[in-house]
């Protein structure tokens, strides 16, 4: 199992869902996982839970959308825990039930998607890129969306801000390489979340499911190892790449 010890990890959106199995997943292999998300209660509770079963966290409420709290976030981790060392871009908008064609699309979502799905990512990439450069060492992983890869009508505003995240992704990855900086992002299918479930019923997404190569709805377990490879020593030499964990629904295209 590979052993995080050591190491701080700041895990965006880290209170629910998809976030908190990160959460779990980093802390289980010893780093100190600071749990940060907008929702301060939950982003608590989450903390608790890591601190109870023996765990090292700490909780960070914040809006990724704000470039200046971003900077001030990571500014004041490392001050605390002298470094910043893995960086996962969880935090992000779903549409909910607001999916419409291009010409229906609320503006104030579509301006919302971009603010929180490609500027908080940058922003906190923006935050942490000095000091991993300073320490000569980071991993940062964001979150893009298999919905890039196979076309999903009624989610331009989504799929959009996640192929935003792929470009970032690279373009990052060839800026920071030189510096021991790797950049790398995961494309989740369906994954079984109370966010996902707001949208569409169980039976319906398990139903639609059923030609995809592994005839299932996936969960935050089947990603959490993914983001933690990308961290680990074995994934030392990838960088610039989108791993797709979606049971293989793309290939319906």
């Amino acid at each position: 199992m590979t052993d995080f010890t050591g190491r701080v990890a700041v895990i965006t959106g880290a209170a629910h869902g998809i976030g908190s199995e990160y959460a779990r997943h980093f802390a289980g292999r010893g780093a100190h996982v600071v749990v940060a998300d907008i929702d301060g209660p939950a982003a608590e509770t989450m903390t608790k839970e890591l601190l109870s079963a023996g765990l090292s966290a700490s909780t960070l409420v914040l809006d990724i959308s704000d470039a200046d709290a971003c900077r001030a976030a990571v500014d004041g981790v490392v001050a605390e825990h002298s470094s910043i060392d893995f960086l996962v871009n969880n935090a992000a908008l779903y549409a909910n039930r607001d999916f419409a064609i291009a010409e229906e699309i609320d503006l104030g979502m579509w301006q919302k998607m971009i603010d929180i799905n490609v500027s908080g990512t940058f922003y906190m990439c923006r935050a942490a890129i000095p000091h991993m450069k300073g320490q000569s060492f980071g991993r940062i992983v964001n979150q893009s969306s298999a919905s890039v890869y196979a076309t999903v009508p009624r989610s331009l505003h989504y799929s959009m801000s996640k192929a935003a995240v792929i470009t970032m992704t690279k373009t990052l990855a060839r800026e920071l390489g030189p510096f021991g900086i790797t950049v790398n992002a995961i494309a989740p299918g369906v994954i079984d979340t109370e966010a996902t479930l707001k949208v569409v019923p169980r039976e319906v997404l398990e139903k639609g499911l059923g030609n995809a190569a592994l005839r299932r709805i996936g969960h935050p377990a089947d990603l959490a190892p993914v983001v933690g490879f990308l961290c680990s020593e074995g994934a030392s030499y990838i960088t610039g790449q989108t791993i797709i964990v979606d049971g293989g629904i793309n290939m319906l295209g």
